[in-house]
């Protein structure tokens, strides 16, 4: 086996390895509450700008 096979072998596995990680079903919950960060922050800014024109 060259040097380039057992390389390219290598990430391959490597690859396999982080993709089964990522998409394991335990890590689910943690992706879908990642998934509302950036709507949460929306709102509150929305809220603070409402707050911010009673004044």
């Amino acid at each position: 086996m060259s040097y380039h096979a057992l390389f390219t072998l290598v990430f391959f596995l490597a690859f396999v390895a982080m993709a089964a990680w990522v998409y394991r079903p335990s890590r689910k919950k943690d992706y879908e509450k990642l998934a509302y960060i950036a709507l949460d922050a929306d709102e509150r800014t929305a809220g603070n700008l409402d707050k911010g024109d009673e004044q």
